[in-house]
């Protein structure tokens, strides 16, 4: 049996295991709790069994509950901070022993055949009858998933210019407020046509898109502490609960009682 808890770091497990295709490790945060800034050796894959992890790389935060994970590639500096009492599933893979993999960022879903492959693969690292050229395989198999799943829109982008930036802190602060772009306007000091201009540069979008996909992804962490969906729509701006659930359906393609619902269990 191999230690896979918090009780030794992922890079001590890592140097430990060196020879080993992965290692997995299972934590425990609780909410609030922040693992400030820091990388691996090995790739890694997080996967929440409960809760909701924000990790933020560079100038992107992505959100990661427990319908999804999120594929950190080796020596990629980032940060977490559980935004509920998250318990999670960290499986570390070892360069050397996988092909290639393009070196980005990806918050993926997971479907029940990756679970399977998280068990599986933590089933091999806990054995005593470890097998390498298995864990091996497994490996390779998780590594197609993760090349092949469709990725979450569960992120948030950090805006450059700081009037668009000023809003982005707002609204995540209190992603109820209910300024129109003119109010906005009055409020930073630029006209609306400026600020409609930054949004198109920046994100390629409507501020009335980007503020809708803000209050979406807020609202995941407000799911996940037990709010109702009639508490969270209006929390996050929505007049009923009704608009709120279409809107989340069409961004996620889940309703948020499935979200509620679809807490892992291993």
């Amino acid at each position: 049996m191999y230690p896979s808890g918090q009780d030794i770091s992922a890079n001590d497990l890592i140097k430990k295991y060196s020879c080993h295709p992965a290692i997995v490790r299972t934590m425990t945060m609780n909410k609030s709790e922040v693992d400030s800034v820091h990388s691996h050796p090995w790739h890694q894959l997080v996967f929440p069994l409960t809760g909701l992890l924000q990790t933020q790389v560079g100038e992107k935060m992505f959100l990661v509950p427990h319908t999804t994970s999120i594929f950190v590639p080796a020596h990629v500096e980032h940060e977490s901070l559980a935004l509920s009492h998250t318990h999670f599933m960290g499986i570390y893979i070892n360069p050397d022993f996988c092909r290639s993999i393009e070196a980005h960022v990806s918050p993926l879903f997971v479907s029940d055949f990756t679970k399977l492959l998280f068990i599986q693969i933590e089933t091999q690292f806990n054995s005593d009858c470890y097998q390498h050229d298995i864990q091996k395989n497994l490996v390779n198999v998780l590594l197609d998933q993760v090349e092949t799943t469709k990725a979450t829109d569960f992120q948030l982008v950090v805006p450059k210019d700081r009037r668009i930036k000023q809003m982005f802190d707002c609204y995540n602060a209190d992603p109820s407020i209910p300024y129109t772009l003119d109010d906005w306007s009055n409020v930073i000091g630029a006209t609306k046509r400026t600020l409609t201009r930054l949004f198109a540069k920046e994100f390629g979008t409507s501020f009335s898109l980007w503020r809708q996909h803000i209050r979406l992804v807020i609202s995941l962490s407000l799911l996940e502490n037990n709010c109702s969906i009639q508490e969270t729509a209006i929390a996050v701006g929505y007049q009923n609960d009704s608009s709120y659930i279409k809107a989340f359906k069409a961004r996620f393609g889940i309703t948020p009682l499935t979200f509620k619902n679809n807490s892992t269990k291993l």
